[in-house]
């Protein structure tokens, strides 16, 4: 089995730079809203759910991490999301953790399970193993899953394999590199999803010798950060937004930009609302700068140009809840809190309900509530 760098497991356990630093999100009053009686789109959201068939840990910091319950607590959502019929699933990355790589070829869960090469085969790949799981107990619910990636599904699985799991489409662009950066249009046609691969620009899972792509991380971090390549994950001596400058963190390159673009632009033409996916946040201030997109201000220009389509963003990453609505456009930029740290019987996930003025999160466990409104979109 190849293990991957202890270095890269560096980012299962940001919590020891993001969570002193996290924004919770600021309830905007219901009667400040016009009214409507009901949502005509109902979303179920996941994000960093980081499975691992591995005995409980912990971060950097000490906040404990559940592996094997998190689990759990997709299979529990999926059946709360079947039961009440929502229209559609978003998972916002990280559906395994990196630490799959050190599962032992024997090694038990905690009800008996074993996994080994007899039962997969002997080249089987540990994180090939624990997303099937996710996917399975995902499947309870039988709607459309909206999938995006994030680090650790790349410390596991290479993206050709990451999207045939998980249905994300990548493409080859001219550089021969994948990219996996696509749209989705719910069923009343007038809110479109918009998936960014903010891993478009990455070390990880980018051949040394040929990817155009890992070549240009590689110099962004030389330039902005001085302990790469020796620690490539560490923020050490970096300051206020240079933190963002680690290797677990990506970019989002120029032809995707364009794309974007291009596609809210449509968006306005189709009179469609556009909700933003992603894994890493983009909005300093919806969490600590070192979970932020190395270029979130290039993402940020897009959208503001397009603020009478952009309703919101959903990002994860950072493992608790965010919030901040941009004063310049009035998109709100929301962080989804991880499975991860939910202990049992807590269970972390929400609920999204679409209405003409506002969107409102209901959450459950340790995911926030609120409500938005689209004033901002008149």
């Amino acid at each position: 089995m190849k293990l991957i760098p202890s270095a890269l497991l560096l980012s299962s356990t940001t919590s020891l730079f993001t969570h002193a630093f996290m924004s919770s999100p600021t309830e905007t009053k219901p009667d400040a809203l016009s009214s409507s009686s009901l949502p005509f789109l109902r979303i179920g959201v996941l994000a960093d759910i980081q499975y691992a068939p591995i005995p409980d840990g912990a971060s950097f910091s000490g906040t404990p991490r559940y592996y094997r319950n998190s689990l759990k607590v997709a299979r529990h959502a999926a059946n709360h999301f079947q039961k009440e019929k929502v229209d559609l699933v978003l998972n916002l990355g990280d559906i395994i953790d990196g630490k799959c790589q050190e599962v032992d070829e024997h090694c038990k869960d905690e009800e008996g399970y074993i996994i080994h090469a007899e039962k997969h085969g002997e080249d089987s790949n540990p994180g090939h193993l624990a997303v099937d799981d996710v996917v399975e107990a995902l499947s309870v619910y039988d709607g459309r899953v909206i999938h995006t990636y994030g680090n650790h599904e790349l410390y596991n699985l290479p993206r050709e394999e990451i999207g045939q799991k998980l249905n994300i489409p990548f493409v080859q662009e001219g550089c021969g590199d994948l990219v996996g950066y696509y749209t989705h249009t719910s069923s009343c046609n007038s809110i479109k999803f918009v998936v960014l691969d903010s891993y478009d620009i990455a070390l990880m899972q980018r051949c040394p010798e040929n990817s155009v792509k890992r070549q240009k991380a590689s110099e962004i971090l030389s330039k902005n950060n001085p302990n790469y390549p020796d620690n490539e994950n560490s923020p050490v001596g970096l300051e206020d937004m240079q933190k963002r400058f680690v290797a677990f963190n990506g970019a989002v390159d120029a032809p995707q930009l364009e794309w974007l673009e291009n596609t809210l632009t449509q968006a306005k033409k189709d009179n469609q609302k556009v909700i933003i996916v992603s894994h890493q946040p983009i909005l300093p201030g919806t969490s600590s700068p070192i979970c932020l997109m190395w270029n979130y201000h290039e993402v940020l220009d897009v959208l503001r140009r397009h603020k009478d389509v952009v309703a919101a963003s959903f990002s994860g990453h950072a493992h608790r809840c965010g919030y901040k609505r941009d004063e310049e456009s009035g998109i709100h930029f929301r962080v989804f809190a991880a499975p991860l740290e939910s202990k049992d019987p807590v269970k972390t996930y929400g609920f999204v309900n679409v209405f003409d003025d506002r969107l409102e999160i209901r959450g459950e466990g340790d995911l926030l509530s609120d409500v938005y409104s689209l004033n901002h979109m008149c």
